[in-house]
Order: structure tokens, then C-alpha cells, then sequence
């Protein structure tokens, strides 16, 4: 086994999304994913860094494959209507099951953990802000719909379906249901 191994380090994530359902952010340490992982913590700390560093890592790569999918989607040449209505599978098909049990701790017991996701947030946004200019750009949406906004009320609703649903099934039936609501609202 050797510093920067993939196929470890993927090991590693896998176990550490697992403790952060089972246990949340607080429930666990380096010790119990030594034990989970049949590694000494010493290699742990050589492969991956500390508890931060770890738990940076998931979110960061989560977040990069979410701008990648987002980015890879939107630029597709379906029509607009067509996009926005596939969209929120988009959002809802990404989401990980121990960011919705974790999330909220994250940012709070690692405010460095925080100010990246805010990074990433950052751009997810003028990913999305550029779908809905273009969407207004081309008489798709009403007169009234901003895009500033539409992106503050969907970033809300996910928000707030992460902070109340307790698994993926969950977040992405209510999800869905309220996005789609509001999508088909801003169409003409």
C-alpha cells in the first residue's frame, strides 16, 4: 500500500461517508476508522491527513463532481423547458446520503470545511445563473422571473430538504416535488 493509492483512498472515503451516517460528525475518530479500515492510524494519517483533511477531501471531490455534472448537463443542446425539467433530477441524483446526515455539523465543527463548500457554491452558482439569463434571454421564462432569485429559491428549498429529510430517497421526493412546482411557475 503506497501513499496516493486510488483504490485506498476510495476505500477510505467509503468508510468515512458510512461512520458519518452511522455516527454523524462528532461519533467517531481516526482510531475507529483505523479499526473499519484494518490500517494503522499512523498509515491513515500518511494516506489522507487528519480528520479535517478527510472530510475536506469527500466534500470537495462530492462538490467537483456536482459542478462537472451540472456544467457537462447544462451545456447539452436540449431545449430550455427540457433542461429545466430534468434539472432537478440533476440536483437530486447527486446528493449523498451522509452529506444530508452531516452537512449541517460539518460546517460548524470545520469552519475551513465550510469556507470551501462556500468556494464551490460560488461556482455552482454562475453555472446556474448563466442557465437561467439564458432562459430568460430566450422567452422561456416569465417576464417576472429573476434569476438572481430563482437561484436564491432553489438553493433555499435544497437547504432546507437537506436540513429536514433523513435520507436520499427522502431529500429527493421532496425535492422534486417542490422544485417542480416551482419550475413549471416560471415557465411561460
Amino acid at each position: 500500500m503506497k501513499v496516493g493509492d486510488i483504490d485506498i483512498e476510495e476505500t477510505i472515503f467509503d468508510i468515512t461517508s458510512e461512520l458519518l451516517i452511522k455516527y454523524g460528525v462528532k461519533g467517531w475518530n481516526m482510531d475507529d476508522l483505523a479499526k473499519e479500515s484494518n490500517m494503522s492510524k499512523r498509515t491513515l494519517y500518511k494516506i489522507i491527513g487528519n480528520k479535517e483533511d478527510l472530510i475536506l477531501k469527500c466534500i470537495s471531490d462530492g462538490l467537483k463532481n456536482n459542478i462537472n455534472l451540472i456544467s457537462s448537463f447544462l451545456s447539452g443542446s436540449k431545449p430550455f423547458p427540457k433542461l429545466l425539467e430534468q434539472f432537478i433530477d440533476v440536483i437530486t441524483d447527486n446528493f449523498q446520503d451522509y452529506v444530508l446526515k452531516s452537512i449541517t455539523a460539518i460546517r460548524i465543527e470545520y469552519p475551513k470545511i465550510k469556507i470551501e463548500e462556500e468556494k464551490f457554491l460560488a461556482r455552482r452558482q454562475q453555472l446556474l445563473l448563466s442557465f437561467f439569463n439564458k432562459g430568460k434571454k430566450e422567452g422561456h421564462l416569465h417576464q417576472y422571473a429573476n434569476p438572481e432569485t430563482i437561484i436564491k429559491i432553489v438553493y433555499a428549498l435544497v437547504d432546507h430538504n437537506i436540513s429536514t429529510c433523513d435520507n436520499k430517497t427522502d431529500f429527493k421526493n421532496e425535492t422534486t416535488e417542490t422544485l417542480g412546482l416551482f419550475f413549471k411557475g416560471l415557465l411561460k
